[in-house]
């Protein structure tokens, strides 16, 4: 016997593939055929089967025309067939035909020329797709591309990941950006820089979870113009809830107005901020005045008046103070209602008229929201600026009150807030707070007080946050005033100004600390710097320097224990001075400090210029240190630029250990304020200082 074994492993897989492939075909949704070169139809699966009209299968080898019956599609399969054979070419047809609902189909038909081995067509491969939705998406594409390309409103599409990715004509026309300049950027290339990071947060958060935002928003032309937009943006899904899209389509506002409109609004609306302007705000405020006496009820006048602004405009370029002004009124206008009116009044001056007010609580709460609008940095061209709010308020009390009495008032009002240090709000009284009368007689007080030598200059100790050890000694001038009691300097010193006393009280402080300090430094007492503040008045008088040279020639004294304080106000309203004041007290061995640093803008590029050691943080920001984010930022900014000019930084007015560790943490090197006591007298300090050295009263300075 004979037995023959034969390895059949790649007929199996040959037939194995062969069975997967009529799987797939049989399955297949499109009609798959195949056809010889004579035109007889060798196979075919079921759903080309079944349009044929078949039940069954078909028995191979039937002519193509009689096993597919008489139609238009057989017809133009027949035709196909010819030319695919003779060209060896991929035939691809477009057909419409009956479907069984006895509705339009688009097929797509595509014929596949099957060659042998030596590259020979012996057959075509037919392949018929139903295509009606697809030829349907196809119509609306295009109908949405017409719409897209001759819309009059901007139409910007982005990716998934909000890199734009197509915009139309329009979008061109109103932003003045081409499809190359925004191709492949985000849509922030149009940010005006108005809005604050959380109306951005919240759009995006209603957006993606609802799919749509609409509102008006502030955007930049590719010219620099900022102009109002009404924004609709949809989120684009698959199937399957994946974000495919976001479209935007947005109409420009300001483009809406017809001539007489504009023209109206020119003389109505201010051309940067787009707000009211004084003339409309008088305007809007009479009515209110009239309405309010008509229903009897209250109205509120408000003048928000931006502190330091100036500085601002001093330090960066004035197109930077316009872009914040535009910011700070976009601020404002979010916390208030639509019915109110915002105007902006000066270059830095704003104002407010709210109508229908039941309690004057409401404006009290109004003003802390105004005030905690512009807590959070602005970023204008790459430059993070911070801005406070001096706010005064007025109510029309009297039915008969006119405009200018409520103006008035206000006006009075801000003026206090300024007195007070600014970054506040004052509700004005029916009558004046200050009378004309008792200013007069506190200026009588204060000249009866100089010849009576009633002025005395305190002290205060400077701590070194590191290792708390005193570092320095502040002075301050005082008024011990019989019926007053004790006066600071802040309550007095703004009429010594207008009295004409403030230079006599200025030289007063100066020649008696140099006079204390050279009496300390006789003792032996471990004083290393004595800090005093220089007025307006010694600076602008223009004899500072050799002022000074002369004290400490008078008072033998090591220069360098002798610091002089100029608020950062004075380095602004006088830079071209200052700076030569401060190079002459250099070269006598003077420390400088640069006060209240803060309320205005200290740009690096002046201080680089000038031969600063010391920034002293205004105490504004100390005060609400711990509990406010926005003084955080503003110190900790000040720090980080003092440690990039290789300068030291000082806290004024600090009053708890919690200010203290915090302000340790920030990196800042000195502090100065309450927390180690009240102002005091020489003495006292002395004993604070060193209590084995017995203290010495100085020769009594006379005027």
């Amino acid at each position: 016997m004979y037995g023959v074994v034969m390895d059949i492993t790649e007929r199996c897989k040959v037939e194995q593939a062969l069975a997967r492939y009529a799987d797939i075909v049989s399955s297949s949704p499109d009609r798959i055929a195949y056809v010889d070169r004579g035109c007889h139809l060798l196979a075919a699966n079921t759903p080309f089967l079944r349009a044929a009209g078949h039940a069954g299968e078909i028995v191979a080898g039937r002519p193509f025309k009689d096993a597919c019956g008489k139609g238009p599609l057989t017809a133009l399969l027949y035709s196909s067939l010819g030319r695919c054979l003779d060209q060896g070419d991929i035939i691809v047809e477009d057909i419409q035909e009956l479907g069984r609902d006895a509705r339009p189909r688009d097929a797509e038909v595509r014929l596949f020329p099957h060659r042998d081995d030596q590259g020979v067509v012996n057959g075509i491969v037919i392949n018929i797709r139903d295509v009606t939705k697809v030829r349907e998406t196809e119509r609306r594409l295009l109908q949405s591309a017409a719409v897209y390309a001759s819309t009059s409103e901007g139409v910007v599409i982005t990716d998934a990941g909000g890199t734009i990715v197509a915009v139309n004509s329009a979008f061109s026309q109103i932003t003045g950006y081409t499809e190359a300049d925004v191709i492949g950027n985000k849509p922030n290339l149009l940010n005006s820089q108005w809005h604050p990071k959380s109306f951005f947060i919240s759009m995006w958060r209603r957006l993606l979870r609802h799919g749509f935002w609409q509102g008006e928003i502030w955007n930049r032309r590719k010219d620099g113009e900022i102009y109002r937009q009404k924004l609709t943006i949809r989120r684009v899904v698959d199937p399957r809830g994946r974000v495919l899209n976001f479209v935007g389509v947005f109409a420009d506002r300001s483009a809406a107005s017809t001539p007489p409109q504009r023209a109206e609004h020119l003389i109505h609306y201010d051309a940067l901020t787009k707000l009211p302007n004084l003339l409309l705000f008088e305007s809007r405020l009479e009515h209110a005045l009239e309405l309010g006496r008509h229903k009897e009820t209250k109205i509120a006048a408000l003048l928000l008046d931006l502190d330091r602004f100036s500085n601002i405009n001093d330090s960066l370029e004035h197109h930077i103070g316009d872009e914040l002004l535009r910011a700070v009124a976009m601020r404002l206008r979010e916390v208030i209602r639509p019915a109110d009116t915002l105007a902006r009044l000066r270059a830095d001056q704003f104002g407010l008229i709210i109508e229908e007010i039941y309690e004057e609580d409401e404006i009290a709460e109004i003003a802390r929201r105004l005030q905690s609008s512009l807590r959070a940095a602005f970023w204008v061209e790459g430059h993070e600026v911070f801005v406070t709010v001096s706010i005064g308020i007025a109510f029309n009390d009297d039915a008969n009150i006119d405009r200018g009495t409520l103006i008035a008032r206000t006006e009075s009002a801000l003026r206090m807030v300024k007195r007070r240090g600014r970054n506040g709000f004052r509700i004005a009284t029916s009558e004046p707070s200050e009378p004309r009368s008792d200013q007069q007689h506190m200026a009588a007080q204060m000249r009866a007080g100089l010849r009576n030598h009633e002025f005395q200059v305190l002290y205060r100790r400077g701590f070194d946050l590191l290792d708390k050890r005193c570092i320095l000694v502040q002075a301050r001038l005082h008024w011990a005033q019989q019926e007053l009691g004790l006066v600071t300097p802040e309550r007095f010193l703004t009429l010594a100004n207008d009295m004409g006393l403030a230079l006599e009280l200025s030289q007063l402080t100066l020649r008696t600390a140099c006079r204390q300090l050279q009496t300390w430094v006789a003792q032996g007492l471990p004083v290393t710097c004595l800090s005093v503040a220089i007025s307006e008045t010694q600076l602008i008088r223009g004899d500072l320097v050799p002022t000074v040279a002369q004290l400490i020639e008078e008072h033998p004294l090591t220069a360098h224990r002798l610091e002089l304080e100029f608020s950062e106000a004075l380095l602004f309203k006088h830079r071209e001075q200052i700076a030569e004041i401060f190079v002459g007290l250099n070269r006598l061995g003077v420390m400088t400090t640069l006060s209240e640093v803060g309320g205005g803008w200290t740009a690096p590029a002046v201080l680089q210029r000038l031969p600063i050691k010391t920034l002293s943080i205004h105490a504004d920001f100390i005060e609400c240190l711990t509990d406010s984010v926005h003084d955080q930022a503003v110190v900790q900014a000040i720090i980080n630029m003092a440690q990039a000019l290789n300068l030291t930084t000082r806290a004024d007015g600090v009053r708890s250990d919690k200010q203290f560790n915090l302000l340790s943490t920030l990196g800042c090197n000195e502090a100065v304020g309450d927390l180690w006591g009240e102002p005091r007298s020489a003495e006292d300090i002395q004993i604070l200082i060193d209590p084995n050295k017995p203290p010495t009263r100085p020769r009594p300075y006379r005027s």
